[in-house]
């Protein structure tokens, strides 16, 4: 659990900056509300996530046998994500791009279940 929790807190903080707001493919505000509600695998440093996000903004996410929750949600062009125990409640936002099938935002890639 340990080891999840600093990967995404890396991911969250530290990686946000890693796409530029004019980086090619970048989703809009419309196609990244678009991409929810949903069930995804996120890859956030080797770690694999489930992540469900429902319509109202409610972010759940299963590692292992842990569970954490959250709030998703979309801000200037890019996809923010809050989660109480692995984030520390902090929130981190990213832009977001599309490429062969899989989602990029900071240091974490995502895809549809």
């Amino acid at each position: 659990m340990t080891r999840l929790m600093t990967l995404l807190a890396t991911a969250g903080m530290g990686g946000v900056l890693w796409v530029s707001a004019a980086a090619a493919g970048e989703l809009s505000t419309r196609q990244l509300r678009g991409l929810f509600p949903g069930k995804f695998h996120a890859v956030v440093r080797g770690a694999t996530v489930q992540f469900t996000a429902r319509r109202n903004g409610r972010l759940i996410g299963h590692y292992n046998s842990a569970t954490d929750q959250g709030r998703w949600s979309v801000s200037k062009g890019r996809l923010c994500i809050v989660l109480d125990t692995w984030m520390d409640g902090k929130m981190a936002c990213s832009t977001v791009t599309e490429k062969d099938g899989w989602y990029r935002a900071a240091d974490v890639r995502f895809g549809r279940i």
